[in-house]
């Protein structure tokens, strides 16, 4: 019967706890919600950063499929034919091959000049551009355009436009043109083999729509587009009837990878499928190279070849004793020769095969999403730290107010994990309560705000998708909850190891000690009574002590590192062109032009000076055996190539006064001809450090560089730079033409003079007058068609600041987070520092302390403790920058970490007022303390 009746009562006894447990929630309801805020802040964090960097990659594959956009695309030196487009068609993996015409072409914007691609849409409907408004064009002299250029020109839908090739024959036409060969008498008959026109109708096209173009995805007006200061391109494009020739050749050739479609781009199994279907076209791309450069060379013999033909006829029919017949057949001989050795100098066509790694936009989004992706992972750490913390202060004081129940639950015989359950599930609660409320605002809130918003200022996506990864958010809750209720167990069982007397008995109070300020007497001596007792109770109370510190050196941390990343940002542009890039304005113009618009510019009374220069596109890699080299974590694979501007400098000019190029730590950096060391002989070059980084380069390094026509030659890293924005590579003439014109380096002529030397097109000049005069120069020459491109860095300057939004946001976002951290942290501590010392307080009011004396009997220790927080959360906030720019792996930006004293200023600021909101709220519970009841025995 006794065994019976235990059965029974502990079963009601069960129920007894759970009850009570569930009472605590209700009982402490600030510490529930303190522990619930700090959980669902972390896992917010945690899912939100995760989820935006999935929605980016998802975003950017949902509108590729939509486009139909290609997986891989061929260039060729020789252009392609409808049979090399059949051959890819049949390569092992390949689902569909268009071959895609393509012309660079000038328009007018506003009476200047404008730069502008034209493509034909192609009958396989691959790399269609997307629709925003209207429709497609569907004749020949129908165009849509993007969302950019109607806001430029003013333009509307119905309203015509017209373009201009930028040059008047194909590539192959050209071929043809050097190596026509004719007799003195057959001039005439062969000058129609030269074009007058370029590739699409000449005349008005009527836009029918505006569209995005699958091959750019940058915001022109975003900070992406303003930090790569390259020029604007305007995509066009026109229906396949505007073709003139349907015969002439293919400038490119686009594939799409059977079942690559259903992949995500990103992933792995995507790159996996896309490589193999790579290697398979390889395998027929040096028979398709050798019978292109054989159709070719048929093209441009067999016309000449009939022509020579039907004048040998001609002399044959002469009788022998014509004096004239030797002449002529002589003639015929010559130019048969002329022939031949021009054929024998026409290249085989090359090939270049290249993934979707070559877009840039491809690149980056895929690079910052792997960003925002790692930075999902760290900042939560903090916020669980913090969470730890807080719920070990709120269970340890639960523990210390359930003293007696705790040891009369051990006194009625009930197990050590009976008598834990209440305190397990309390802090289980608020652990599940905060992260439901963190996922639902970190998977479902932030990433809709965000990427509706934010994206767009980056990228012209339409559409993202809302990408829900639950593992992730149940992965944050169980990780809260593991260490969380662990810490609760920690609390729970220093207490659960003392005897049910001891712990039915009021714990004695601590006793007094000498602290360590006492011995110092001549700042002891001069403290006042109340400032004796802040400083005893600061050092009665360590462990509160250290929290609050801690809380508040993250809060400040957070802030002065958000304050300090919106300087470095806002400051890269500034920092760029005074530093580095001290020249005005950047012009570049077409060769043939160069000499007419150099002559105008020394005529030109606001030009101070100029620096001649030869520019170009150009393709940097690491060369075999380099990559990784210096360790650089950001260069995993050996196939990441960037796009950067390569500046040749001539030889006998100098840099001073337009670039200054150092290392960065400040040390200046000179031109070389040649490398030195493993390097030794090769080409040398200067290549800026945010390039260094990502291919792994150092000092003697080898990479690979290749120029706009596709030639590559390993060159001789001698120097890396220091560089904000973008990525340049510079070289001397002598080094460039040891790179790329060996056959004509030496031959003692002018730049410029012959078609084997370097081509100037482009100059640096620095311009009287202030940032206006310089602007108003600037857009004084993109009026004047000789000029390609024109680059103020006074207008660039105030377009950056005015487009970085996004870092505000981010700052902003941190602020907010921080605030949360430094109240609940604050508020929690404050609220159990003043139930601990209920009788104290109790005491001193009943002494006839009054209502603000009270306040600053608790307060200034709050206050002190901040203080402290303060001085050492601003160099962790330094410190904390540093670390998170080492994490952000932006394009073509090398943010250096640079925090203004205002940065410091203002997080110290807002820390402080963040303290005495919390000291005023937690005086309203100083003022509501029954002094009869605090002061009543607990026995």
């Amino acid at each position: 019967m006794a065994q019976t009746h235990t059965r029974t009562r502990r079963r009601g006894g069960h129920g007894a706890l759970w009850k009570d447990a569930w009472r605590a929630i209700a009982g402490n309801s600030k510490r529930f919600a303190a522990i619930a805020v700090i959980c669902a802040v972390g896992v917010m964090m945690m899912g939100a950063l995760s989820s935006i960097g999935n929605d980016l990659r998802g975003g950017l594959d949902d509108f590729f499929d939509g486009t139909s956009m290609h997986d891989l695309t061929i260039v060729s030196t020789l252009g392609f034919d409808d049979d090399d487009i059949a051959a890819i068609r049949n390569a092992d993996g390949v689902a569909d091959a268009a071959g895609q015409r393509t012309e660079s072409a000038y328009t007018r914007i506003d009476g200047a000049q404008a730069s502008a691609t034209v493509s034909a849409l192609n009958d396989r409907h691959l790399d269609e551009p997307y629709l925003q408004n209207g429709r497609l064009p569907k004749s020949d002299h129908e165009i849509a355009v993007t969302q950019q250029y109607l806001d430029d020109s003013g333009k509307h839908i119905g309203d015509t436009m017209t373009f201009t090739p930028e040059t008047t024959a194909t590539a192959v036409t050209a071929v043809a043109d050097n190596t026509s060969m004719t007799t003195d008498s057959s001039e005439s008959d062969t000058s129609d083999t030269d074009s007058t026109t370029g590739t699409f109708d000449d005349g008005d096209y009527m836009i029918v729509g505006t569209v995005i173009d699958p091959n750019d995805i940058v915001n022109p007006s975003g900070p992406m587009a303003l930090v790569s200061g390259a020029k604007t391109v305007y995509p066009l494009f026109v229906s396949s009837d505007a073709v003139v020739d349907t015969e002439s050749p293919y400038t490119s050739v686009i594939v799409s990878v059977s079942g690559a479609k259903e992949l995500n781009t990103y992933h792995e199994d995507y790159t996996t499928r896309v490589a193999d279907t790579q290697k398979a076209i390889e395998t027929i791309q040096s028979e398709r190279e050798q019978a292109r450069t054989n159709t070719v060379k048929d093209a441009i013999r067999q016309p000449i070849e009939d022509k020579l033909n039907e004048q040998k006829a001609t002399i044959d029919a002469l009788p022998d004793t014509n004096p004239a017949k030797a002449v002529a057949e002589q003639k015929i001989a010559d130019a048969e020769a002329q022939l031949s050795s021009k054929l024998d100098a026409i290249p085989t066509a090359k090939w270049i095969i290249r993934d979707r790694n070559a877009l840039a936009s491809y690149a980056d989004v895929k690079t910052e999403s792997e960003m925002i992706s790692r930075l999902g992972k760290l900042f939560p750490i903090l916020f669980l730290v913090i969470a730890i913390l807080v719920s070990l202060t709120a269970v340890a004081r639960m523990v210390e107010e359930d003293r007696q129940l705790i040891g009369t639950c051990k006194a009625l015989g009930y197990t050590r994990h009976e008598t834990m359950l209440k305190y397990l599930l309390y802090s289980a609660s608020a652990v599940i309560a905060g992260g439901v409320i963190g996922d639902l605002i970190g998977l479902l809130g932030l990433p809709f705000v965000f990427t509706k918003r934010m994206l767009h200022i980056l990228y012209v996506i339409p559409t993202y998708p809302l990408i829900i990864d639950w593992t992730i958010g149940i992965g944050g809750i169980l990780l809260f909850l593991v260490l969380i209720t662990g810490s609760a167990m920690v609390v729970c069982g220093g207490s659960l190891r003392l005897e049910p007397a001891e712990l039915m008995r009021p714990k004695a109070p601590k006793a007094g000690k000498t602290i360590l300020l006492q011995r110092i007497g001549f700042i002891w001596n001069h403290l006042s009574f109340l400032g004796k007792v802040t400083a005893r109770n600061l050092f009665r109370y360590k462990s509160r002590a250290l929290m609050v510190i801690v809380g508040v050196v993250g809060c400040t941390a957070l802030m002065t590192a958000g304050f300090g990343m919106g300087n470095s940002a806002l400051t890269l542009m500034p920092r760029q062109f005074s530093e580095i890039a001290t020249y005005d304005v950047m012009a570049v113009t077409k060769p043939a032009d160069y000499d007419k618009v150099q002559d105008d510019l020394d005529k030109d009374s606001a030009v101070k000076s100029t620096l001649p220069l030869h520019v170009e596109s150009a393709t940097l890699s690491a060369a075999d055996g380099e990559s990784g080299s210096s360790g650089s974590s950001s260069s995993e694979t050996s196939d990441e190539k960037l796009t950067v501007q390569l500046m040749v400098v001539p030889d006998g000019e100098s840099l001073d006064g337009y670039l200054d190029l150092h290392t960065t730590d400040g040390e200046p950096l000179t031109l070389k001809d040649s490398g030195t060391g493993g390097a030794s002989g090769k080409a040398a070059a200067i290549v800026t450090a945010n390039a260094a980084e990502t291919l792994g380069l150092q000092n003697n390094s080898t990479v690979n560089l290749a120029d706009a026509m596709m030639d590559d030659a390993d060159i001789a890293v001698t120097g890396v730079a220091q560089y904000y924005t973008g990525n340049i590579v510079v070289m001397t003439e002598s080094a460039y033409r040891q790179a790329f014109m060996a056959d004509d380096a030496g031959s003692g002529t002018d730049a410029g003079s012959d078609s084997g030397d370097l081509q100037l097109n482009a100059d640096l000049i620095t311009v009287d007058g202030d940032d206006d005069a310089q602007i108003s120069f600037a857009d004084r020459l993109a009026t004047q068609d000789e000029y390609l491109s024109v680059v103020s860095t006074a207008k660039q300057t105030r377009d950056f600041s005015k487009s970085f939004m996004i870092f505000f946001v981010m700052i902003g976002f941190i602020v907010v987070m921080a605030a949360i951290l430094a109240i609940v942290v604050l508020y929690t501590l404050a609220s159990t520092n003043i139930s601990e010392r209920e009788r104290e307080l109790a005491t001193i009011k009943v002494l006839g302390f009054r209502r603000k004396e009270v306040h600053g009997y608790v307060n200034k220790e709050l206050l002190l403790l901040s203080v402290i927080g303060i001085a050492i959360g601003l160099p962790c906030g330094r410190g904390l920058l540093g670390f998170l720019l080492s994490q952000l792996d932006l394009p073509g930006m090398n943010i250096v970490p640079n925090v203004a004293w205002y940065c410091y200023a203002v997080a110290a600021l807002l820390a402080l007022v963040f303290t005495l909101m919390v000291e005023w709220a937690t005086n309203k519970s100083l003022d509501r303390i029954d002094m009869v009841g605090a002061l009543k025995s607990p026995e």
